[in-house]
């Protein structure tokens, strides 16, 4: 058994994931749901072990699954452990070496493997805890995977509780000082972070003011049973014009663009009905993006909380906005 190796972030693993999600979607897809990449190598910045996660979702047919997994290469190993999660190995260099496991839609380990992930994406302290902790015990320990598995247990388990009590969503809606300054006023609202999404990688100030791609966001925690996400998105289009393009009050550029981003996939549906309701009001399109799965990067500190620090700055939304929401 190879020991445990940690590498810095490669973007390559991301380009191997998708040629390994394309055979498998090629060979599965009448009897699968969905396909994930999961673990550390599916998030951008994180360093991990150099193998790819990729766990496929089905309801049904899971023995013609494992079947056809079967002549395709893959060698089935049972649940190992974990209900309703069937791990398969393949021996020969075809991919990128890999975990491939067939999960049941809904099982409780699926939900709690995506909801880290979109922790480790959405939280920058997540990030770097959990990175710290893999590379202290692959230094102290190459060898025992039962052991480096059990150690991160608990660190794990305390993301999850907290994100489970405080829930996240990322908005972009134009020049982040404003859209921090007005959500972080509601009540219910817990903590906010501006910064970065939807660009290519890590970046800073000047380079998305250059055109880097990446919108500036604003990262925001809120305790579900004081503000909603209704609420949340209804206050959202209330300092916004969801239906102009890289362009809020008097900024323009690709960073100013709209967006709703890193929501779990489970809320999916509910976004996109509000949004098709709120289209109604609107004789042009919504031009909001609508993405998750993405990595959050914290803008500089300079930047955060900036109209705390400089009341009079700018700011092209009006805080006293809120009141208009009922």
């Amino acid at each position: 058994m190879k020991p445990l190796r940690y590498r810095e972030y490669n973007p390559h693993w991301k380009e191997e994931y998708k040629r390994l999600e394309d055979y498998v979607y090629h060979i599965l897809a009448p009897y699968i749901k969905a396909i994930h990449h999961i673990g550390s190598t599916s998030v951008e910045s994180l360093g991990a072990k150099p193998i790819i996660d990729i766990a496929v979702v089905y309801s049904d047919h899971l023995d013609i699954i494992i079947s056809i997994l079967e002549q395709h290469g893959w060698t089935y190993e049972g649940e190992k452990g974990i209900e309703h999660r069937h791990a398969f190995r393949r021996d020969d260099d075809t991919f990128y070496e890999h975990h491939l496991y067939v999960q049941l839609e809904g099982s409780e380990n699926l939900l709690k493997v995506l909801a880290f992930k979109r922790a480790l994406q959405t939280n920058p302290r997540y990030r770097m805890q959990y990175q710290a902790l893999k590379q202290q015990l692959i230094q102290q320990n190459s060898k025992d995977r039962e052991l480096y598995t059990d150690s991160k247990t608990d660190l794990i388990m305390h993301i999850l509780k907290e994100e489970s009590i405080v829930k996240s969503i990322v908005f972009a809606g134009g020049c982040f000082w404003g859209v921090e300054a007005y959500f972080k006023q509601l009540p219910g609202v817990a903590d906010t972070e501006v910064g970065y999404i939807n660009g290519p990688g890590m970046t800073n100030y000047n380079e998305v003011c250059a055109g880097s791609g990446h919108a500036e966001a604003v990262l925001i925690k809120y305790d579900e049973d004081h503000i909603s996400l209704k609420k949340l998105l209804d206050h959202l289009f209330n300092i916004i014009d969801p239906t102009s393009i890289n362009k809020q009050g008097n900024d323009r550029g690709i960073q100013y663009r709209t967006g709703i981003y890193n929501y779990p996939y489970e809320q999916l549906a509910f976004i996109q009905n509000y949004l098709n309701v709120r289209q109604k009001e609107y004789q042009k399109p919504l031009q909001l993006e609508l993405e998750t799965d993405l990595t959050f990067y914290p803008a500089e500190d300079y930047h955060q909380d900036y109209l705390d620090k400089h009341p009079s700055g700018y700011c092209h939304v009006d805080l006293t906005s809120h009141k208009n929401v009922l």
